[in-house]
């Protein structure tokens, strides 16, 4: 597995393909409503679905991200989301 969890905080690795968004999920709603902390400095890319996960589960709780040094294109995508401007409620 490319994610491992511990308590509230799921570590990334590698490459994340869409074999992990079931037990991702899983991690997630087992975790709400808690603050979530996503570790993704050994992370080389996240598939989208994994990717909507995390946007989804910010629009109702606090989560907090840890990138690696290079930045990445999901970087980008997670730091610009903007809650407020997401109207799935």
């Amino acid at each position: 597995m490319a994610i491992t969890y511990e308590k509230n905080t799921a570590t990334f690795a590698s490459v994340i393909y869409e074999d992990e968004v079931v037990s991702f999920r899983d991690f997630l709603q087992g975790s709400s409503p808690d603050e979530l902390k996503l570790n993704f400095n050994e992370c080389e890319d996240v598939h989208l679905a994994v990717l909507q996960l995390i946007m989804a589960y910010k629009k109702n709780y606090s989560v907090s991200y840890e990138f690696g040094d290079s930045k990445k294109l999901f970087q980008q995508v997670l730091e610009g989301f903007d809650t407020s401007e997401n109207h799935c409620n």
